[in-house]
């Protein structure tokens, strides 16, 4: 079978907008690792608000559904330039691949314990197996995978009442918790797949809208449409207050802490009402963001375009950034327990919140040369396994 079609290797408006997404993403993990007891609060409790710390936290909401999503529109567009055959190998493998970094590379990145205590299933995860279900239907046309993705959005939060059994299959694709899988070792199900395979079914769905046989003018105004009927949903759902969200909110004395109650949706796992609020602003993003040249904020670009390596890079960055704080403010090496669960982390150690922030940007400021030279070295490979990583 061969290709009719070619394609631009890259969409500047997705790299565009997933390096926004990644730098947001280092602020809450600057926040998890640095500010004074994150690791034992938190920063949503609207008992004792602080709407600093519940914004730091809430705008960081936009990334892992977002990241998510734009895996799925990345991984259709990688199949304009595959056999249908080629293409689901590629997906199943780069699942594989995914699932062994999160146990392995990106588990000791979070904990920083050789004896890995806590094997964590977070986003890359969640990806990893999307990708190997995603792989099984590519028989489908795209609006039927499409179709799935909105009907497991939509209709997932059925679950919500069943209580799981440790390690079943609604446990490890629903509800998220811990299990026992030796001694003194733990399995953390952070991210149970259903949802955020349904996020990334829908990415790989709205993917089709990027097929250079759809307009430009075309692409936009779907986009947009998309991104309004997203957000209409969210606003209609939220303010009936029955469906779609296992946390409904709640009316304060304060006009503020109604509204912080009113957009705190639920993560884990991510709820219709959640993934409504967080993908339809970025609908919206690319629809604005289509065709047109993002200027003097084209930079951002340079961390999208290496999503992997920036996602591993920054966690080690940040931890070890924790660690030698750490030892900076007086606690010896003997007493950081990394097997504990707290990465380290010591109660009442740390900066304030806008000490992270500057921080954060340091971050930044640190990984862009890398992230800059090792994309451009990545693009003058042309081994497949590149693609890999």
């Amino acid at each position: 079978m061969s290709l009719s079609i070619s394609y631009r290797s890259r969409v500047s408006s997705i790299d565009w907008l997933r390096g926004l997404i990644m730098m947001i993403m280092a602020l809450d993990h600057c926040r998890e690792y640095l500010h004074a007891n994150a690791f034992f609060s938190n920063p949503l409790d609207l008992e004792h608000p602080s709407y600093l710390l519940f914004f730091t936290r809430w705008v960081t909401h936009f990334c892992a559904p977002n990241f998510v999503f734009l895996a799925g529109i990345s991984a259709y567009l990688s199949g304009l330039k595959k056999t249908t055959r080629q293409h689901r190998w590629f997906l199943f493998t780069r699942g594989l691949w995914l699932i062994f970094l999160e146990l392995t590379v990106i588990t000791f990145g979070l904990w920083f314990d050789i004896h890995f205590s806590f094997i964590t299933l977070q986003v890359i995860w969640a990806i990893g197996i999307s990708l190997l279900l995603l792989s099984a239907l590519l028989g489908l046309p795209s609006y039927a995978i499409l179709l799935l993705g909105v009907l497991i959005i939509a209709g997932h939060n059925l679950l919500d009442t069943i209580a799981p059994t440790e390690g079943s299959l609604l446990w490890i694709s629903h509800q998220p918790g811990s299990l026992p899988i030796g001694s003194g070792r733990f399995l953390l199900n952070l991210y149970p797949f259903l949802a955020w395979t349904g996020i990334l079914l829908t990415g790989y769905g709205v993917g089709a809208l990027f097929r250079p046989q759809v307009s430009s003018a075309e692409r936009k105004q779907w986009l947009a449409s998309l991104g309004l009927g997203a957000l209409l949903l969210f606003l209609i759902i939220r303010w009936i207050n029955h469906y779609g969200d296992p946390s409904p909110w709640q009316s304060y004395s304060s006009f503020g802490i109604t509204f912080l109650s009113f957009i705190n949706t639920s993560k884990y796992p991510p709820s219709l009402l959640y993934t409504l609020m967080t993908l339809g602003p970025t609908l919206l993003a690319l629809s604005l963001l289509e065709g047109r040249n993002t200027g003097y904020f084209s930079w951002i670009e340079v961390y999208g375009k290496v999503p992997l390596f920036y996602y591993v890079l920054h966690f080690y960055l940040i931890h070890g950034l924790s660690v030698l704080l750490h030892l900076y403010q007086g606690i010896s090496w003997e007493n950081l327990n990394f097997q504990n669960g707290s990465a380290g982390v010591t109660p009442h150690v740390g900066l304030p919140i806008w000490r992270v922030y500057l921080v954060w940007l340091t971050v930044l400021a640190f990984l862009y040369p890398l992230c800059k030279a090792y994309g451009a070295f990545k693009k003058r490979q042309r081994h497949r396994l590149w693609s890999y990583l």
